[in-house]
């Protein structure tokens, strides 16, 4: 990682000459929305207030919402990173509403924000408001959802790195688990998210892998949108019961809330069978810890959270990513009640107890050392990530994230360290070395 001794200069200006131009818009834009930052659904928490963070430089965390288990777990590794390296918080929900998150984002630069980190809602609101950072001198790191065939090179420096879950990985070893639980036989149900996503695309993928391996396995009927939600996931289930009865053999939810949404369906029915989700949050590891769910493939929130700021932090301090570095995948631990009944059937993700889980990520403070993550903080030599990351190529993105050729803009050239096999091997190799260290290994 080398260091960029004018990256902190060049942000100040950009921020000074920017902030009177975003104050500015956001007068007018208070006139046709309504003025206060709570419209459109929208809400704040300034976690500085109260929390014991008195750091001289200031952060914004930008996320949906705070009424699920994902996202409230998100807050708390960013809230601890932030206080670990000497930042107050600041966490603005946008319920979803890409405008509202952008106005949140223009604030924050017109106040001088030093670093913003977060996800957007939707790909396409990715370049915007990564765009809108950049051009402020204000770094950030947009997570899980981003453009097709858009890199943080197309944005620029200051868009310090992408990266998100191995979507087909985590859904293939989710359904794994499901399809040895049916005893490799039967009819089973998949209710997904929102389409069109990264998410929700990759890990129908992965869902489709695992069928390849499973001949005698079979999806009941087209899958059905449960839009991440618990309500949406209820009425689609419902249509399934409606349909199929006592055939359905098998659950497999796109994430906790549609997995525990269609499962209260399937009980309502006395419909028992195994279930799977993804997030690993605390009321989908209730459900595994009182088997009503089999597993669920962790989200790593607060990981998430706290790398973002970890490596916002670091360019403020002037480490700058490879170029092969800037686009990541991570491989998070699935949750089951006893590990040792699926560490030899799983080979793709660490296993790991539900109940350990809970106990370390959701019972006092996570046990990640967000200081060991930071290069200006541990050192070039002495950093861990603390998770297992990979750089992504341009087959990773085709195949997490569903970057088409076809879909590729006109005269638009990936840059070359996605392309550059010597590269990627040095980012693969620097990882696996300073990967030293799982605070959640069982």
């Amino acid at each position: 990682m080398a260091m960029d001794s004018t990256s902190q200069s060049r942000r100040q200006f950009l921020k000074a000459t920017t902030a009177a131009g975003s104050a500015g818009a956001l007068t007018g834009l208070a006139g046709c929305t309504g003025g206060g930052g709570g419209s459109n659904g929208a809400s704040s928490g300034n976690s500085s207030n109260g929390s014991g963070n008195a750091g001289n430089q200031t952060s914004m965390g930008s996320i949906a919402n705070l009424q699920n288990s994902y996202w409230l777990s998100w807050k708390k590794g960013y809230t601890e990173a932030a206080k670990a390296l000497g930042y107050t918080s600041n966490v603005q929900t946008n319920e979803g509403n890409v405008t509202t998150q952008q106005q949140q984002f223009d604030t924050a630069i017109a106040s001088n924000t030093d670093t913003i980190v977060g996800q957007t809602y939707t790909n396409a609101a990715a370049i915007s408001l990564a765009e809108t950072c950049v051009q402020a001198g204000v770094p950030t790191i947009l997570a899980v959802t981003i453009a097709d065939w858009y890199t943080p090179q197309d944005a620029g420096d200051e868009y310090v790195q992408f990266f998100a879950p191995h979507f087909v990985n985590h859904a293939y070893t989710a359904a794994k688990i499901l399809f040895e639980s049916m005893e490799g036989s039967g009819g089973f149900v998949h209710i997904e998210g929102n389409r069109g996503t990264a998410p929700n695309i990759g890990r129908n993928k992965g869902v489709e892998l695992a069928l390849e391996e499973y001949p005698d396995i079979e999806r009941l009927g087209p899958r059905l949108q449960g839009n991440w939600i618990r309500s949406d996931s209820r009425k689609a289930m419902s249509d399934k019961v409606s349909q199929f009865g006592d055939d359905i053999e098998g659950f497999f939810g796109q994430n906790d809330a549609v997995a525990l949404g269609g499962l209260t369906i399937l009980e309502e029915n006395n419909i028992d069978v195994p279930v799977v989700g993804i997030d690993a949050g605390e009321p989908g590891l209730a459900a595994i810890q009182e088997e009503r769910m089999v597993a669920s493939v962790s989200g790593m929130g607060p990981w998430q959270a706290g790398w973002s700021l970890v490596k916002c932090h670091d360019y403020l301090n002037g480490h700058s990513l490879q170029p092969a570095e800037r686009m990541m995948s991570f491989n998070a631990p699935v949750c089951v009640n006893d590990p040792d009944e699926w560490t030899d059937t799983i080979e793709r993700l660490p296993v790991v107890s539900a109940e350990q889980y809970t106990k370390a990520i959701f019972e006092g403070e996570t046990p990640y050392d967000w200081k060991k993550m930071s290069v200006a903080e541990a050192g070039e030599d002495s950093w861990d990530p603390q998770i297992d990351m990979q750089p992504m190529n341009k087959a990773d993105m085709k195949e997490v994230l569903d970057w088409n050729d076809s879909e590729r803009p006109n005269n638009y050239s990936l840059p070359e360290a996605y392309t550059d096999q010597k590269a990627q091997k040095q980012i693969t190799d620097l990882y696996k070395k300073r990967f030293e260290s799982n605070p959640l290994k069982s």
